[in-house]
């Protein structure tokens, strides 16, 4: 506000009483001007209401019969923003084997946006376990019940790198999403986009995925060790083959010990990763508890 005249002029707002009137905030709303003096004047505004405005705000002035008017014009957008792929196909996955894949959340709206990234589909529990984990122990009781044995919830097979964040405004943040699957099954899931002040699920994109374990063999099913000694170690190599496309994970299984067993068997190299269209040789040892035939 400007003062042009000779003698002070005591201002004050008068307050409005439309529902877009309420979301300005001025300040200071009274005062008073020295001559040839200014106010600046501080002005805010919030609304949830989209669409086109204009709001005329009066000021009276103390002597003068006409107040001062200000005029208010603009437009409220709504939230913008986007992916930049229409789904996160990441096809068939071996189990086990975490794949990631990125895409890029790109914010086309005039102010920032503070934003959190979910799957609402995923389970709640520990995170699944990767067969680079499950090689480590032979014994892990997941080698006979399943990974989902340690864990009486659903594992969360899903990693969102980052899962918040704040994007600027005309900006874009990049998103990589890694699957880890424990379940040998279909994935229709979805990445839903939670925007702080504005609410849940403004945006999704979907997640498609096939879990399944790839088909290993053995070249041979019997090893023939001959003529062997009562309790002297005998060793040879069982050879794992794996014809499919994809990467697989094994281990031999620990032989439960107890005074009956005839041939007692163990391998230094229990468990491992057979790559696609390769072979694995396993060493195997064995003594023999005793006599005869077994």
């Amino acid at each position: 506000l400007s003062n042009k005249g000779a003698i002070d002029a005591p201002f004050e707002l008068v307050p409005s009483n439309t529902d877009q009137g309420s979301c300005f905030t001025f300040l200071p709303q009274q005062g008073t001007i020295a001559p040839n003096r200014l106010q600046p004047i501080q002005i805010s505004f919030s609304s949830m209401t989209m669409g086109n405005f204009e709001e005329a705000f009066q000021f009276n002035v103390t002597g003068s019969p006409e107040p001062v008017i200000l005029t208010v014009r603009g437009c409220v957008s709504g939230l913008s923003m986007h992916f930049n792929r229409e789904c996160l196909k990441f096809d068939d996955v071996s189990f086990g084997f975490p794949q990631t894949l990125s895409c890029r959340l790109t914010n086309t709206s005039v102010v920032p946006i503070t934003f959190h990234l979910r799957i609402p589909e995923d389970g709640p529990g520990l995170p699944s376990i990767t067969s680079f984990a499950q090689v480590k122990d032979n014994s892990h009781p997941s080698w006979v019940k399943g990974p989902s044995c340690q864990c009486p919830v659903k594992p969360a097979e899903f990693t969102i790198t980052p899962c918040s964040g704040t994007i600027p405004a005309k900006g874009f943040q990049d998103i990589e999403v890694t699957l880890c699957s424990n379940d040998v099954r279909l994935y229709k899931y979805h990445m839903v986009v939670d925007v702080d002040d504005v609410g849940e699920d403004v945006l999704a994109i979907p997640i498609t995925a096939r879990c399944l374990v790839p088909d290993l063999r053995l070249l041979s099913t019997t090893l023939n060790f001959g003529k062997c000694a009562l309790k002297v170690p005998y060793h040879d190599k069982l050879t794992i083959v794996n014809a499919t496309p994809f990467p697989g994970c094994y281990g031999v299984l620990p032989q439960k010990s107890n005074s009956t067993t005839n041939v007692w068997y163990s391998s230094p190299e229990p468990c491992g990763i057979i790559q696609p269209h390769s072979t694995v040789e396993i060493p195997i040892t064995i003594e023999a508890r005793s006599l005869g035939h077994h």
